[in-house]
């Protein structure tokens, strides 16, 4: 092995931790200052980190310099030396010689069985899945995060994603077996927990890390792609279980004893027409948010299938057709200042249906898009455009230096422990640990309704995967000097309601 490690790093998580921690320190060493630009010569050097502040003293900046020279985050329980026999023992042997189970919608919604009467013992059998398939799914892509260059995992950001789902697997595996109603009602706050603590976080932190290795070239933007929209597919389909067995004990507690939706309460019967004007009420505030109030806004016609209507998650929806309509409203209004106009073009919506799928056609008339086709579906982008969209992800309230090290606090003094994950798999960190202005216990809306300072540039990219989620596609069709058409496909879920399918529908 060489010195440095270089932009391609070592292959594996578990491939480094077999050697030495002197190896590894001089190999990051090296790494570090290469990132900083501090080639002094001979690798052992210390890099002169007071030339970076000259105000300040050594003695003020050697807290800083340990962290910047180790082989990782000093805090982390799941990147460090000792991981990996823990690792090569409980998930190799055990977790990752197991394959998840593709599942239907049909039997999410109802239970596994033919019926749609509510049992006690559904709840525990959907429990019990839960936990089973959820533990053996997260080992798979805690896998998948092994196999990346070290130095692409031991980034901040996927360091952060990483330690989450190494939180989760230990969390999940430790859990006891439900056996009764009372556990599950135990193992569903247990759920909601998960849900909604610091490890909702994953999301933008998974869109940064790709940012960062992009800016930095520590991986190929194609190979990045793959990766962000295979973690990201996984993560719906492991959300989708969850709030399925969720909706369903919440269904049996309030005393409800048969299942009368065909696709279970989270999926609901939508109007298309409906969404599309929400949609368009959230982009003019936007508009008036980008520029002032009063602006005129461009004239929003909806035409073809007004009446329809289908099964479908309310959350996504309001995110792909929010997320492709600003895209639209954005462009237009700047090609009607540009150009002077008296009113801004229209936006045009069709709406058009058959037995299989649901297409929105939104066109309008701004000029085009500016970027190439491998640009506007990469995470990775160019790297002036990734720093940008980083620079903005930074700004977002509430996700300005988030750490999950910093919500591991003792219950009583509210200080930071010197063990960071004193909790245990039993006990999880509660949401209200969170500090104030934590704004993504619901990720989609955090990213959809973010102001217009803050912008990011992966919108067509997030909705791509999830519109391929559901069974459909996204695709542009723009005339560079005229205007674009976006064209949103969903699959129809009543049509693919049993249709066995892993990290998908």
């Amino acid at each position: 092995m060489s010195e440095s490690m270089g932009a391609t790093g070592l292959k594996s998580l578990a491939q480094v931790t077999r050697f030495s921690v002197t190896k590894r320190t001089i190999e990051y060493d090296s790494q570090a200052r290469k990132s900083v630009v501090c080639h002094r010569g001979h690798i052992s050097q210390i890099p002169d980190f007071s030339k970076y502040s000259p105000t300040k003293s050594i003695s003020e900046l050697a807290p800083y310099v340990s962290p910047t020279l180790c082989a990782y985050p000093l805090q982390s329980k799941y990147v460090n030396q000792q991981h990996y026999y823990q690792n090569k023992d409980i998930l190799e042997k055990h977790y990752l010689t197991k394959k998840p189970h593709p599942v239907s919608l049909s039997q999410l919604a109802q239970y596994f069985d033919d019926s749609n009467t509510l049992t006690k013992q559904k709840i525990v059998n959907s429990s019990r899945f839960v936990q089973q398939e959820l533990v053996t799914r997260i080992a798979h892509k805690i896998h998948l995060l092994q196999t990346l260059p070290f130095n692409v995992v031991n980034n901040f950001h996927f360091s952060q994603v990483y330690e989450s789902y190494y939180n989760i697997f230990e969390r999940f595996r430790r859990y006891p077996t439900v056996k009764t109603i009372a556990d599950n009602d135990k193992f569903a706050r247990f759920l909601q927990s998960i849900l909604s603590d610091f490890n909702s976080l994953n999301l933008p932190h998974l869109i940064m890390g790709a940012l960062e290795c992009r800016i930095l070239d520590l991986y190929p933007p194609q190979k990045m792609d793959e990766v962000i929209s295979s973690l990201l597919r996984a993560r719906i389909s492991r959300r989708l279980i969850v709030e399925e067995h969720l909706s369903i004990t919440a269904n049996y507690q309030s005393g409800k004893k048969e299942n009368t939706l065909v696709l279970g309460d989270i999926f609901q019967e939508c109007s298309a027409r409906e969404f599309l004007l929400g949609a368009k009420a959230m982009c003019e505030k936007f508009i008036q948010d980008m520029y002032f109030q009063g602006i005129k806004l461009p004239e929003f016609v909806i035409d073809g299938n007004l009446e329809l209507k289908f099964y479908f998650l309310p959350l996504h929806l309001k995110y792909l057709l929010g997320e492709v309509l600003r895209n639209s409203y954005e462009a237009t209004m700047k090609e009607y200042i540009r150009l002077g106009l008296k009113n801004p073009e229209p936006i045009t919506v069709t709406i058009v249906s058959n037995d299989q799928s649901f297409m929105f056609r939104i066109s309008d008339r701004a000029g085009g898009i500016p970027h190439d086709e491998k640009t506007i579906w990469s995470f990775g982008k160019s790297k002036q455009l990734a720093s940008e969209s980083l620079n903005n992800f930074h700004k977002l309230p509430g996700l300005q230096t988030i750490s999950l090290y910093d919500y591991m606090y003792d219950r009583d003094g509210g200080k930071p422990t010197s063990h960071p994950y004193k909790f245990t798999s039993l006990e999880p960190v509660s949401a209200s640990n969170l500090p104030h202005g934590h704004k993504f216990e619901k990720p989609l809306l955090g990213l959809l309704e973010r102001s217009s300072r803050y912008k990011l540039g992966i919108g067509l990219a997030m909705c791509k995967v999830y519109a391929e989620y559901w069974n459909g596609d996204l695709t542009v069709h723009s005339i560079n000097g005229y205007g674009t058409d976006t064209v949103l496909k969903l699959g129809n879920l009543m049509y693919h309601t049993d249709k066995l399918q892993l990290d998908k529908v």
